[in-house]
């Protein structure tokens, strides 16, 4: 795959962000969704609430795609673990595309969302939302605001989409050292 088509997946990505998160939250709402997988969709879901993550969000169009990223491994992990839903499940598969950008680093990547359940966000952890009822109530209306307040922006590669693939595994690399993974 050549970058410019890693970009183009990553693009896809992003123009898909609106939709993933409402996938997400709906699988996240439905009854039959286990707390285990649950606690990895909030994970997921929380980090794309934080601004400030792997590719800091006002990066035009490339901001987004690490919360993209983040929800396809956060999708897998809770399909993993027993979550059922149809468009939860087609979003993990799109990990495989995700390897075919970042390759060795997916494997790690998916380590660290693993610990993104116990990640604080804004006050709120997954055993928190799951615990707390008004915070279930408050995190699911901020990502409903998140799905409706989100526009689609083109991946800007000023450099060339190569530069911007090394950038972005330096910016993962960094994340995951900051993070205890190697």
């Amino acid at each position: 795959m050549t970058h410019a088509e890693k970009v183009g997946v990553l693009q896809r990505f992003v123009d898909s962000f609106s939709n993933d998160l409402t996938v997400v939250r709906t699988a996240l709402a439905d009854s039959k969704t286990p707390e285990a997988a649950q606690r990895f969709l909030i994970g997921g879901l929380n980090y794309a609430l934080d601004m400030l993550d792997i590719f800091p969000d006002h990066y035009k169009g490339l901001g987004i795609a690490d919360d993209a990223i983040v929800l396809r491994l956060a999708a897998k992990l809770a399909v993993g673990a027993g979550a059922t839903d149809n468009k939860l499940g087609a979003l993990a598969e799109d990990v495989s595309e995700v390897k075919s950008v970042f390759g060795d680093l997916t494997d790690k990547l998916e380590k660290l969302v693993a610990q993104f359940p116990d990640r604080d966000v804004r006050g709120r952890t997954a055993a928190k939302i799951l615990s707390h009822k008004d915070t279930r109530i408050m995190f699911d209306a901020d990502v409903g605001r998140e799905a409706k307040r989100h526009q689609a922006e083109k991946i800007e590669t000023p450099e060339g989409p190569e530069r911007a693939l090394i950038e972005l595994r330096k910016m993962i690399d960094h994340a995951l050292t900051k993070a205890g993974i190697q």
